[in-house]
């Protein structure tokens, strides 16, 4: 017995001695070295839908895309928010950045041969990620993060340095996504073992190609216009030159989404729109929009904005298939009612006076809010902004038509009715619900687009309508094009866009197969011909608006200053409709440029400060001992110099 113990004994001592145990790390859980680069990649790549889909809510019900809860704007969103966001960011996109960074040079005696494409589109969703976060809360913490037990409280960046470090990190990606493999000549650092990639945005493709990653070069440059917009009120000169910089290069790191230097107005770059793609699985995990699961399945959900919904029923007095409404009214949204209701019980604004702060008419002269202004809704003597008859201004509160338009007004505090079914809901772009052709029917899980949606992250039309903007403001040469073609190019882009999605189920953008679509339905309630012509006569009501503002002949001044903000003013009212489920690049225009004018107040004739930032998110503010909590929402970003008064 003794003998078998000693030998025991022995054995433990033997196996003791023999293993090194880390005990900071969990055994059970993947390890840096042990991961696969290209699957980190996918991580990311996902990581950064759920980041833009949770961007989303907040920006859309600040500029009235979307209906917004509570009363006042300080509590309409709440640190609490953004915890899922911040972890987004920080615990999945950037850290695995940081790691897959180090991952990418697989060879540590061969510094030069490296997984280029890899660290290509991993700089620049890092760069995506790191410019979103500024935009929402101004200084976030960067060059101290990811040190691990080396520093748990990383303290903040100054946010136009982080800016600065995006476009940095944006212009290394480029040369990442365009160098050759180190066996050509001339020699670059591509190395020539590295996995191929899967590409959950633009396709799979070789990474030793050049070609098939010209796409995220031009979402890269994209990017880089969408910083230099931001800064053209802080530094104009800057901002100028960059995008110049931008709009001349025809290298291989040139062109941005739906431009190059080639392209011929009207009609190129669809496959270069940048969109994560939802799926039909149902169960383990969900692959639906995440929008479309929250109403299509029991109903309910988000309520829509009956302030965009009233600018798309009424402005320019715009027809859709014989009846009023913008072409992208049924695209955008879908009607479980046609008729309104009358029952206080399902709708309580109905019992409710007209707010003596909301915006009417006495028949004979508008009457606009004090701060807000006049919405831009067309300078023809008949459009709503000019014409005091216009039914639009009746239905400047609670009931945006008489057609079954069933939204929220913004900031609207009452509880929810028995109306699941009832309300509007989503259509078929870009959250894959079902198109309206006057059904009238409630929703459910087997209509539509069955949730097969797309999340609009970088379109081609933005492009175009950001671009129209610097021209306005910016000394812009090379071959740019004017303000007004860039506005034009920017709505008919939208229209084809919104069209083609519901009725293709597909852009092209990669090999997968085409979603469920609404084709039959919306070629026979809504022909391409009429579908045509409605867009036509939009864009030629728009374009009036933008050559009467230029020449001083509108019937009436909408906002202070030159022409230029003017006709900003309608560029502003453009983009923000083609900005559906793009809340964050919204919110940018609003602060950028307080347009477009005439937004609907809060309910209440008090509401507060509108926030020019978010709060930090609690898990950043409860648990960093090196920031502290703001005390409001006033405080701006870095880039946000805007005078204009949002306390409305």
């Amino acid at each position: 017995m003794k003998l078998y113990k000693k030998i025991a004994l022995a054995l433990c001592v033997v196996i003791a001695t023999s293993c090194t145990l880390d005990l900071r790390e969990d055994p059970n859980a993947v390890q840096p070295s042990q991961v696969l680069p290209s699957l980190m990649l996918n991580s990311m790549q996902r990581g950064l839908a759920g980041l833009f889909n949770g961007t989303n809510g907040t920006g859309s019900s600040l500029t009235r895309l979307i209906n917004g809860g509570s009363s006042i704007y300080r509590t309409t969103i709440t640190p609490e928010t953004f915890n899922g966001v911040w972890s987004t960011a920080y615990a999945n996109i950037l850290n695995d950045a940081n790691t897959l960074m180090q991952l990418s040079v697989p060879d540590k005696t061969k510094p030069n041969e490296r997984y280029a494409r890899h660290m290509g589109i991993t700089r620049i969703i890092q760069a995506y990620t790191l410019v979103s976060l500024v935009d929402m809360f101004g200084d976030v913490p960067f060059s101290q993060a990811f040190k691990g037990d080396g520093n748990f409280n990383p303290g903040v960046d100054n946010s136009a340095d982080l800016y600065t470090k995006a476009l940095e990190l944006l212009d290394s990606a480029k040369i990442d996504l365009t160098t050759p493999t180190t066996t050509s000549a001339p020699p670059g650092y591509q190395s020539p073992i590295a996995p191929d990639i899967f590409d959950m945005y633009y396709g799979n493709g070789a990474s030793s190609a050049t070609t098939t990653f010209t796409k995220w070069v031009r979402l890269a440059n994209s990017i880089k216009l969408k910083i230099y917009l931001n800064l053209r009120l802080t530094d104009a000169t800057a901002a100028a030159a960059g995008i110049n910089a931008l709009l001349a290069d025809n290298t291989a790191t040139g062109g941005l989404i739906g431009y190059t230097t080639a392209h011929a107005v009207n009609g190129t770059g669809q496959t270069e729109n940048f969109v994560f793609r939802y799926g039909l699985t149902t169960a383990d995990p969900d692959a639906r929009h995440p929008a479309f699961v929250g109403q299509y399945p029991a109903g309910g959900g988000d309520y829509q904005s009956n302030w965009l919904m009233w600018h798309m029923f009424h402005g320019y007095d715009a027809t859709q298939g014989g009846q009023p409404g913008d072409p992208r009214i049924r695209f955008y949204f879908y009607r479980q009612v046609t008729a309104n209701s009358t029952s206080t019980n399902e709708i309580r604004c109905l019992g409710e006076s007209l707010p003596s702060h909301y915006p009417t008419s006495t028949g004979s002269a508008i009457i606009d809010n004090s701060i807000a202004g006049r919405a831009p809704m067309g300078v023809a003597p008949t459009n709503p902004t000019n014409d005091p008859t216009d039914a639009a201004w009746g239905r400047t509160f609670c009931y945006v038509s008489d057609r079954g338009y069933w939204g929220r007004d913004h900031i609207d505090p009452q509880g929810i009715p028995p109306d699941g079914l009832l309300r509007t809901a989503y259509g078929p772009y870009p959250v894959g619900g079902r198109f309206d052709a006057n059904n009238g029917a409630g929703v459910s899980a087997g209509v539509g687009m069955r949730g097969a949606g797309m999340e609009p992250i970088m379109m081609r039309s933005f492009v175009n309508f950001m671009l129209a903007e610097a021209a306005l403001y910016l000394p812009l040469g090379g071959p740019a094009r004017t303000a007004r073609q860039y506005f034009e190019e920017g709505m008919r882009q939208s229209f084809t866009d919104v069209r083609d999605w519901a009725v293709n189920g597909t852009y092209g953008t990669t090999t997968v197969a085409a979603a469920p679509n609404e084709a039959a339905t919306i070629n026979s309630f809504y022909a391409s011909g009429t579908y045509t012509t409605d867009v036509n006569n939009y864009v030629a009501s728009a374009l009036a608006a933008f050559d009467a503002s230029q020449a001083g002949t509108q019937p009436v001044d909408l906002v202070p200053g030159t022409a230029n903000d003017e006709t900003m003013n309608y560029i502003a009212r453009e983009y923000w409709i083609a900005l559906f489920r793009n809340g964050l690049e919204s919110y940018n225009l609003y602060r950028r440029t307080g347009m477009p004018s005439g937004m609907q107040p809060v309910l209440n004739p008090t509401p507060g400060e509108f926030p020019r930032s978010y709060w930090y998110p609690a898990n950043f503010a409860n648990l960093n001992n090196t920031v502290e909590q703001k005390a409001d929402l006033k405080p701006r970003v870095f880039w946000d110099n805007n005078t204009t008064n949002l306390d409305f």
